[in-house]
């Protein structure tokens, strides 16, 4: 886990600037002037590729652009395919062709996919709903484990505080692990019959008090509670001595919204030192999922200071 900025969810370089005239020929145009960036050479045969444009400043007063963004993406994707041997990837790219364009100016430029950050447009990554779906939530958990280069084990014991109603709980059993979900609030019905969950209804503090005191480890711990950042870390902080050595920590940290006397940054840099105190490794990252917070990834606990 590399170090990287916390709320940039998407970059793009700009290695080529043409003027556009809101014609049709504008289309060849870029794609000529993409042909000879030098980075273009990066599309071989075999290799994934995606072609991702954006349209801003859109001024009627010049009249209606004659070709749309997915036109621009399908007529590029097209004809860098067939000219390079390279496979269209609009998923899973490894090489993502950028392109911005205002009114005037179209930005170009080709680089890695772990360059730009994301493989998705803006960082902007979607899931499809299932009917076994229990919550949105669902989807910061998935967002993070790919995020982060997260792979759940196969077998093994995760603990998930503020469970209800059961959205990560569900992915965390599906995965092959067995749960103990904590939380005072009732559980997705559906999650009833399921022989790997336990179910503590109580709150977060006193459950840590008797695992720490029966020794209990986790693979996995997982925390989406409603509580202030700075309250969440120190939580953690405490969980960290029922993580296994080689375990990870997944946690959303809930932030204030800035007013006059609260800086949310400030909230969130406290947090972070508090689990970097306890923690070799922390990364954080808005998600696209994430809203008025910002998910943490902890692993390799250290020994507590005494």
């Amino acid at each position: 886990m590399s170090e990287i900025p916390i709320f940039v969810r998407h970059l793009a370089p700009v290695q080529a600037i043409i003027d556009l005239h809101n014609e049709e020929q504008d289309m060849g145009e870029i794609a000529m002037a993409l042909g000879e960036l030098p980075t273009f050479s990066a599309l071989e045969k075999g290799i994934r590729f995606a072609v991702q444009a954006r349209f801003v400043q859109t001024d009627k007063s010049l009249g209606e652009r004659p070709y749309s963004s997915g036109q621009l993406n399908k007529s590029l994707a097209e004809a860098f395919a067939e000219e390079t041997g390279a496979v269209e990837a609009i998923k899973k790219p490894q090489i993502v062709i950028s392109i911005l364009c205002t009114m005037h100016k179209a930005y170009l430029g080709i680089s890695t996919a772990e360059e730009n950050l994301s493989a998705w447009p803006g960082g902007a990554r979607h899931f499809a709903q299932t009917q076994e779906q229990i919550s949105r939530a669902e989807f910061k958990l998935l967002e993070a484990l790919e995020v982060f280069g997260i792979s759940l084990p196969e077998n093994g014991r995760a603990l998930d505080l503020g469970a209800a109603p059961g959205g990560w709980t569900r992915l965390l059993l599906d995965a092959g692990l067995s749960v103990i979900a904590v939380d005072p609030a009732n559980l997705d019905p559906r999650l009833a019959r399921r022989k790997q969950l336990e179910h503590y209804r109580g709150y977060a503090e006193n459950y840590l008090e008797g695992a720490l005191q029966r020794h209990m480890r986790f693979d996995i711990i997982a925390n989406d509670m409603r509580m202030d950042a700075r309250e969440a870390a120190r939580l953690l902080d405490a969980a960290a001595e029922c993580l296994r050595p080689d375990g990870v920590m997944i946690s959303v940290l809930k932030l204030p919204h800035a007013a006059p006397g609260i800086n949310p940054l400030i909230n969130l840099k406290e947090a972070l030192h508090t689990l970097r105190q306890r923690y070799k490794i922390v990364q954080a990252r808005q998600l696209f999922h994430n809203r008025q917070e910002v998910t943490v990834v902890a692993a390799k606990p250290l020994t507590p200071r005494r």
